[in-house]
């Protein structure tokens, strides 16, 4: 944003005003520097005949400033002090008098020395991206990314915190000194908590994957919600939060009961960049059996297990927290009006692009580690608990029915390194070559299944495999679209809407949708990006994928064999 005002110089002090500016105070300059100011320019008025004389007009940029903090620390009022003598100033302080200017016109305006960007933190189950946004158009300029893990360490399988943030604050130092960050949006994966201690974990954050909360589970399926009120479907391992802290607080009972605040996984790190605790209702109401989504608010259980009155203010998604910690502004570079928002899971971040658009009713496939498909606007009525369906909540603390399975994983497992042809593809079709799920336990219509290959004595080659598994994720796709409240135009995000042959595919199976890719490359990135600045002009360019008319007769008898198999689990 530019600032823009004009200021009252003493007449015949023209050339000390300027001497004093030749000689700004290293300590003022960096002041400036630090809540972001940049492109400052004072120009003069000196036309002695014009009644406007020793005007002095001073513009400069900045984002989200913080006025109040930079007129309240000791060298600005120091400064005041020192130029009160040659200009104007307010009585009792020596602020100088300083009219605002409204803009009225710009033409051909050039961009700073730094591109002006959003830093987005997307943690996933996989990987660890930080990817950095365009200011201005929401185009994606730079991408850091490194594997994520699991410490399998005592006291259980946890997050590797010091690790994630030690990368987050060298990858953050690294890209200040390239670009000028002007804030920081953060979406994670679910299913993760923080039991918190004051400002330190009260104990380490599970990993929810951790099959050791299972020897609870009488106990917990007798105290936990109803599916007509959590809509949060009984999932593996501790992919219902509540299945977590249940388990946290029998077998830890001495730390959990020192725990004052429990930060969802988004929240966690925003705590660890602003110093500010907030709840946030996406992750709140993601399959966690402690959210009510149809009138959202804490469930009965969660309250009472008193967990309710632990979690900090629910704030709205993609609020600003506050700006980053002085400290860690000195340590990484950045400048200390970089703005924090509050962050969403990652599902979520993918329907923000869409979430306002006027049609009543739109399915968005997400696609990462997990393939989630949301309808936005759409019936819970169709929602079946041993489908693992459920009811998400959106960035509008709506209810959204939504199905998902862990496409991404089982995809992973089932091909080779080669990338499938669509002949590769037809080779799979025509040799009736079928894998039935599960390929992966987290989660899905078939979680509790074991994943075989029907390979009919043929050894594949490795463009084979992967072809073997790209129908697989198509069908399983299909099958989750026809259990949904589905639109009649569903959008492919994330890692799936680059594979032609899954969209070939399900463009194939589906006639009676419209199968768009998402050309954005930024994904779940895009959507934290687009709520911490809702200027950004995101356009989410889409591409119609096609079916091929010389696979669809065998693609429509194989679909119907793998559907018989399927259905007999």
């Amino acid at each position: 944003m530019r600032y823009a005002s004009v200021m009252y110089l003493h007449k015949g002090c023209e050339e000390e005003y300027k001497k004093r500016h030749d000689e700004l105070w290293p300590e003022l300059a960096e002041h400036l520097k630090q809540h972001g100011i940049r492109n400052y320019y004072i120009h003069l008025d000196a036309n002695e005949s014009n009644q406007n004389s020793n005007r002095l007009y001073a513009t400069f940029d900045a984002d989200d400033l913080d006025s109040k903090a930079l007129a309240d620390h000791p060298v600005m009022q120091r400064w005041w002090e020192y130029m009160a003598d040659i200009m104007e100033t307010k009585t009792p302080s020596f602020e100088p008098v300083a009219d605002a200017l409204q803009e009225v016109f710009r033409f051909n305006v050039l961009q700073p020395d730094k591109t002006r960007v959003v830093a987005v933190l997307d943690i996933g189950k996989t990987n660890i991206k930080i990817c950095l946004m365009d200011g201005q158009t929401g185009a994606l300029l730079h991408i850091e990314k490194r594997v994520n893990g699991v410490v399998d360490a005592p006291p259980y399988p946890h997050v590797d915190v010091d690790s994630i943030w030690q990368w987050i604050k060298g990858t953050l130092a690294d890209l200040a000194q390239r670009y000028f960050i002007a804030s920081i949006a953060i979406t994670t994966h679910g299913a993760t908590i923080a039991c918190m201690k004051g400002d330190q974990l009260a104990l380490p954050i599970l990993d929810y994957e951790y099959d050791g909360v299972s020897e609870l589970k009488e106990e917990y399926d007798a105290a936990r919600p109803d599916f007509s009120e959590s809509f949060s479907p009984r999932l593996p391992q501790g992919l219902n939060l509540g299945t977590q802290l249940f388990w946290q607080q029998e077998r830890f009972a001495d730390e959990f009961a020192e725990v004052d605040s429990l930060l969802l996984y988004p929240q966690f790190w925003g705590y660890k960049l602003s110093g500010n605790k907030a709840a946030e209702v996406t992750s709140l109401g993601c399959h966690t059996d402690l959210w009510n989504p149809t009138s959202c608010q804490f469930s009965t259980f969660c309250e009472q297990q008193k967990w309710a009155e632990r979690f900090p203010e629910v704030m709205e998604t993609g609020a600003k927290l506050g700006t980053i910690l002085p400290g860690l502004a000195k340590e990484t570079g950045l400048p200390a009006s970089c703005v924090i928002f509050n962050g969403i899971h990652d599902s979520n971040a993918s329907l923000v692009p869409y979430i306002g658009q006027p049609m009543e009713k739109l399915t968005v496939v997400s696609s990462g580690t997990w393939t989630v498909i949301a309808t936005i606007n759409g019936k819970l009525d169709s929602l079946q608990e041993d489908k693992d369906m459920l009811a998400n909540v959106d960035a509008l603390g709506r209810a959204t029915p939504t199905i998902r399975f862990m496409g991404g994983r089982e995809w992973e497992q089932l091909r080779s390194d080669s990338k499938a042809t669509l002949n590769d593809v037809n080779f799979i079709l025509e040799n009736g070559i079928l894998a039935i799920p599960a390929f992966a336990k987290g989660g899905g219509p078939f979680a509790h299944c074991e994943g075989r290959i029907i390979d009919r004595g043929i050894e594949l080659t490795p463009a084979q495999q992967s072809a073997l598994a790209d129908v697989y994720v198509a069908l399983m796709t299909d099958y989750c679209l026809d259990l949904m409240d589905s639109s009649d135009t569903v959008i492919v995000e994330g890692a799936f809407s680059n594979n032609v042959n899954f969209l070939t595919l399900l463009a194939c199976m589906r006639s009676q949708n419209e199968i768009y890719a998402s050309r954005d490359v930024t994904g779940t990135s895009g959507g934290a990006a687009l709520l911490s600045n809702k200027s950004l002009k995101l356009k989410g360019r889409l591409s119609l994928a096609l079916c091929d008319a010389n696979i669809k007769p065998l693609l429509n008898l194989y679909r119907q064999q793998w559907r018989d198999l399927v259905g007999e689990l």
